[in-house]
């Protein structure tokens, strides 16, 4: 039997033992707040706002995607090109001081030349986005050029030599993987179809211009297709991976376009929107504001 004594020192010990476990606790949490005191984060005020404007290709003989809609706008039509001056109205309420498109580089003497013609009088103006939006704004705004922004590098050629996707996805025991993206492609380009026969520009671009439209192209590369030679060889992670660089690639291009306290619109294809944007709210010095945020007069 312990004496009176060891009892007394054993729940002196025992009392102390919580104690030193909760000043433990509290070290650990002030050690935890200094480090994010002393976190090495890029702390600047936005110089620059972005917006871009998504769109559907106004000019179907250079649509490059994949899937054309069989009900097209024609842009071309008296109450379409009203609602067209109505969005560039819009849109120059962002003020912005470079406007960017879905060009590559090479073109931009091309570009410029046809912008000066146009200022001079002597370009009709023909369907492209580019055109119809890009020249009508940035002539509005007293812009001397629209800016050249695109870049599409190739598919490597071990891509390239599969002719049937759905095959070689088979072929990998990948099939209702293939499939998922498959029939979800082909349920939103239906549904992307058929809402044109419904709806006027305004409301397309707008929709075209959401979240969850975003959201929704998005979604179209992470699922089946990217899952296609997982665990190798990859070919499927390799054509989301090639969808990266492009973007990344002229996202490069175009934040670079503005220098101090400039605002930068970029008039691209929808598909670009959720990865340009993404791109930009890491950037520290960017801004991203949406065409749905401005305010209709």
């Amino acid at each position: 039997m312990k004496s009176p004594l060891a009892l007394f020192i054993l729940f002196l010990i025992a009392s102390c033992i919580p104690k030193k476990k909760e000043k433990t606790i509290q070290n650990a949490q002030n050690d935890f707040q200094k480090i994010l005191a002393a976190y090495p984060t890029i702390d600047s005020t936005a110089q620059h706002q972005v917006l871009t404007f998504g769109t559907f290709h106004f000019d179907r003989s250079r649509d490059g995607s994949d899937v054309v809609a069989k009900e097209h706008i024609d842009i071309s039509k008296d109450a379409n090109q009203k609602e067209l001056g109505a969005i560039v109205d819009l849109l120059s309420t962002f003020r912005p001081d470079k406007i960017a498109v879905e060009w590559k580089p090479t073109h931009q003497k091309t570009m410029d030349s046809l912008y000066t013609q146009y200022l001079n009088g002597n370009y009709s103006l023909e369907k492209h986005e580019t055109f119809q939006i890009g020249f009508r704004l940035a002539k509005r705004l007293g812009h001397t050029k629209v800016y050249c922004i695109d870049n599409n590098p190739p598919f490597p050629e071990y891509i390239n030599a599969i002719d049937d996707w759905e095959t070689y996805a088979d072929s990998l025991g990948h099939l209702g993987l293939w499939s998922t993206y498959d029939i979800e492609n082909k349920r939103f380009n239906t549904f992307m179809d058929t809402i044109q026969r419904h709806l006027s520009v305004n409301a397309y671009l707008k929709m075209i211009n959401s979240k969850k439209h975003s959201k929704r192209q998005k979604q179209l590369w992470t699922t089946g297709l990217v899952n296609v030679g997982y665990e190798g060889p990859y070919l499927g992670a390799d054509v989301v991976a090639r969808w990266y660089r492009r973007n990344i690639r002229l996202f490069a291009n175009a934040k670079n376009l503005v220098t101090t306290n400039e605002n930068l619109l970029i008039i691209y294809g929808g598909a670009h929107k959720w990865i340009l944007d993404e791109l930009f709210e890491a950037t520290p010095d960017f801004q991203v504001v949406q065409f749905n945020q401005l305010q209709e007069n």
